[in-house]
């Protein structure tokens, strides 16, 4: 998609939940791409209050292009997680609008916390907010305590995502369970956004790459991995998995790597840039997936952009858009099905055409695709609370503008 011109622009304001920061540079990375890919067709701003051990005052940088303000907040509890991220949000915008102006929308990316801010700024300037959803925080299978804890849900998660004009979800899993919880009405799904990425042909010559690139949290289940890594061992040496990221779980998986003797098997090879990322996935043979649940699965995702078909349990997301011309797919939670998954993929790998799997996540995927999907939320909602635009709608339901 070409840039359009300055004038012809939206301007919108993306208040983020996670953002990449030199302090966490993997978090809320995917956020990051689809605001880098809506930059090529919107005038796009980035508001990020994070909580911590110290508060700060906002501080306002341009990076690739994007005008992004971030401050912090002192998490002390409860009071601190409610009125001190809304205060410091109110200091954030205000420096934000005295170097960059006022935005058109606001796009909420996660719902909690970053709605606070969004509905403030609508509650004073008028200014309407969307929702993208992208967490695991309300999937029914997760552990996490967001939507568990007592009157969350109903007295601050509810209002914050009915008062958005339009809520996003990143599959239909999410959209489904969003519905389920009443935190949405009338849900698009919209995937998220991968970068491109060249398709190469895969090495042939063994160990063969096993790629997996995580946070390493515990819903990628990867001691499960490593087990059934140490059950296919039983049957063949020709292979070796690559562990790439960082995360609460990598010591304890270091650890258990260690008490199974898997050092010839298994490597950690830490965190990675993207374009790090993409050297691994263009060295592997296929990518793997162990996840108890996904919302999407950016990283089954990525394999395809480049060309890697994917091995992934039956964890929600990349049941969406894997086939079995892309990969295969294992149920969750079982070593003995992870094991004989592998097992085949490492004999069959060599099967996918590489090109066919790029081109199938490009027409998906790719940042100008996904970003004019977004616009069209955007115009759908700034349309439809613009008096103007409904009196130019002709009588067989278009616009004047799409009917000349």
């Amino acid at each position: 998609m070409a840039d359009l011109p300055t004038s012809a622009r939206r301007r919108v304001l993306v208040i983020a939940s996670w953002y990449p920061s030199a302090d966490s540079p993997t978090a809320g990375v995917f956020i990051q791409q689809q605001v880098l890919a809506l930059s090529a067709v919107a005038d796009v701003a980035v508001l990020h209050v994070e909580w911590g051990r110290s508060s700060f005052a906002p501080v306002l940088s341009i990076e690739d292009g994007v005008t992004v303000v971030r401050a912090g907040v002192r998490d002390t509890g409860l009071v601190s997680r409610f009125l001190g991220y809304r205060r410091v949000g109110r200091v954030a915008f205000r420096a934000l609008r005295q170097s960059w102006g006022d935005p058109e929308i606001v796009h909420v990316q996660a719902l909690f916390p970053a709605a606070m801010i969004a509905r403030d700024i609508k509650r004073r300037l008028k200014v309407p907010y969307v929702v993208t959803e992208h967490s695991e925080e309300y999937l029914a299978s997760s552990k996490r305590r967001l939507v568990r804890t007592p009157g969350m849900l109903p007295l601050i998660l509810r209002p914050l995502a009915l008062g958005a004009s339009r809520t996003i979800a990143v599959s239909e899993l999410l959209s489904s369970r969003l519905r389920r919880l009443r935190l949405t009405v009338d849900p698009v799904v919209i995937p998220n956004v991968v970068p491109l990425a060249p398709a190469t042909v895969a090495a042939t010559e063994p160990p063969h790459v096993i790629a997996h690139v995580s946070i390493m949290g515990p819903a990628k289940n990867l001691d499960m991995l490593l087990r059934a890594i140490d059950l296919l061992r039983e049957s063949r040496t020709d292979f070796v998995l690559k562990l790439a990221g960082d995360g609460e779980c990598r010591q304890s998986l270091e650890l258990l790597s260690g008490k199974l003797g898997l050092g010839e098997f298994v490597q950690f090879v830490g965190r990675k840039s993207l374009d790090e990322v993409h050297l691994l996935l263009a060295s592997a043979a296929f990518s793997v997936i162990s996840s108890t649940h996904e919302t999407f699965s950016v990283a089954a995702a990525e394999s395809l952009m480049c060309g890697r078909p994917v091995l992934s349990t039956r964890c929600g997301g990349p049941e969406e858009f894997l086939t079995p011309q892309l990969g295969r797919i294992v149920e969750s939670d079982n070593v003995t099905e992870m094991a004989n998954g592998l097992d085949w993929m490492l004999d069959h790998f060599s099967e996918f055409e590489p090109q066919a799997l790029h081109e199938y996540a490009r027409e998906r995927f790719s940042p100008e695709v996904v970003a004019a999907q977004v616009l069209g939320i955007y115009s759908g909602v700034l349309d439809a609370d613009n008096p103007r635009a409904r009196e130019a709608t002709t009588d067989n339901g278009t616009s004047e503008s799409e009917s000349s």
